[in-house]
């Protein structure tokens, strides 16, 4: 069996542009979904909470 630590010194590989192109496209696509959750669904305690400080100023 082959020691692993010895592969470390050597240099890395280049990788596929077809491996590459998808690895991005699905971060391109989380980071969306991300996105999207954080616009609908994740900022409801800060929106209720910026309602209720504005509406607080107003009185």
């Amino acid at each position: 069996m082959d020691n692993p630590f010895k592969k470390l010194n050597e240099p890395p590989k280049e990788v596929p542009i077809e491996l590459k192109k998808k690895v991005m496209d699905d971060v391109a696509s989380f980071k969306f979904f991300m996105d999207m959750g954080s616009l609908f669904s994740f900022n409801y305690a800060q929106t209720v909470e910026a309602f209720f400080k504005k509406k607080k100023e107003n009185n």
